[in-house]
């Protein structure tokens, strides 16, 4: 009698566990809310747009949420493979980080992205399920891998490049790869890009030129180490931090922003700035800590998770969403060289939405096969939950 009582209980009780979970897609409802009025302040005749990338961003999140994400696995090697056109495709395409598809420039980076994680979390959890080790050419090859795609990324789009790479360092790591590979990797790839600094920072213009995006890149950097702004290159960056400083506890309030009105980009790029200097440091402050809770919630996902690769994937999903939004503050705060990175759920833009909202779909479902399989182990497992 007790054991049915109990039973009867578990669903009542599985409701209130996933609560936990719950936390994630609260915290998304929020930003996407605080992203409505920044975009409507911002430039009311594209809010419809906006809206409706955001309605894309939750369908996208529905529908991955309820794929057991263990069975997406198997299209892996598709994934890869997808990842390799993409990069490829947004090589050749004349859009800026991205490509034209039936006249509108999509971006691509945040989907290769998320592809190469999903497939370097499972390329290890498969490896450690079949033989329970890692070999050396294992290694070589998630190297040269994670290798290639960051440096076609980063003729593009530096910062979009260096996130990826340390999230995938960081799956290395949590996969069990051995320090001294780890850093080994590390120590290459970083004089190899010192050295490329060095060189190109002392081009002239004109060679510059030829660099495309990283020029811009290599001329803003320039600008962060020297602060000598005769060619412009800071202008976006003062702006920025101008646009938080006016506003601290006596924001402008929305709509009523005058430095957003100069700021290029004021939806996208620099979407915490000009949303700073309209709602002040309290809205600040709980964006900032709304990703760093999304990041706090996906650990504990990945540490709950039933295997392998469900904690890798939202270790990494959890690490490489919030890795954005920091570097995109850091930028918008000055702490940081000017990137074109997005605010996750808050700048507008349709692929990035679509992408965020699908790695937050894939770790609630992680979330949810955990508790499914706890439940199924033990019952009355969700008394013994902390």
């Amino acid at each position: 009698m007790d054991t049915d009582i109990a039973t009867a209980k578990v669903p009542f009780l599985q409701r209130i566990h996933l609560k936990a979970d719950k936390i994630i897609l609260i915290l998304v409802v929020f930003l996407t809310a605080i992203s409505i009025v920044m975009v409507y302040s911002m430039r009311g005749d594209v809010v419809f747009n906006h809206l409706k990338h955001l309605l894309f961003g939750y369908a996208g999140m529905f529908v991955v949420y309820h794929v057991d994400y263990r069975k997406l696995g198997v299209f892996a090697p598709f994934f890869l493979a997808l990842a390799v056109v993409l990069l490829i495709l947004t090589m050749l395409s004349q859009a800026v980080r991205g490509v034209t598809i039936f006249g509108r420039d999509v971006q691509t980076f945040y989907i290769i992205g998320f592809l190469i994680i999903f497939y370097i979390s499972n390329y290890i959890a498969r490896l450690l399920h079949n033989t329970g080790e890692i070999t050396t050419s294992n290694v070589r090859f998630l190297f040269a891998l994670l290798g290639l795609f960051c440096g076609g990324i980063a003729t593009m789009n530096m910062s979009t490049a260096i996130i990826l790479f340390i999230t995938g360092l960081v799956l290395f790591f949590v996969g069990g790869f051995k320090m001294r590979d780890i850093a080994g990797l590390v120590g290459v790839v970083s004089a190899v890009l010192i050295v490329a600094v060095i060189v190109a920072v002392n081009l002239s213009d004109e060679k510059k030129a030829g660099f495309g995006r990283m020029a811009t890149f290599i001329n803003r950097l320039e600008y962060y180490i020297t602060k000598d702004n005769t060619d412009g290159y800071g202008d976006q960056m003062i702006l920025a931090r101008a646009a938080i400083a006016r506003s601290g506890f006596n924001p402008a309030g929305p709509g009523k922003g005058v430095i957003k009105n100069r700021l290029p980009e004021k939806e996208t790029d620099y979407a915490f700035a000009s949303l700073f200097e309209e709602t002040g440091i309290v809205v600040g402050v709980a964006v900032l800590l709304s990703y760093l809770i999304i990041f706090y919630r996906a650990r504990k996902i990945a540490k709950e998770a039933t295997g392998t690769f469900g904690r890798l994937l939202s270790f990494g999903i959890g690490f490489w969403f919030t890795c954005q939004a920091l570097v995109h503050i850091g930028v918008n705060c000055e702490l940081l060289p000017t990137t074109g990175q997005t605010l996750p759920f808050i700048s507008s833009g349709g692929a990035s939405l679509f992408v965020s909202g699908c790695a937050m779909g894939m770790l609630l479902n992680i979330g949810k096969v955990s508790n499914e399989e706890s439940q199924k182990e033990n019952p009355m497992s969700y008394f013994e939950r902390s």
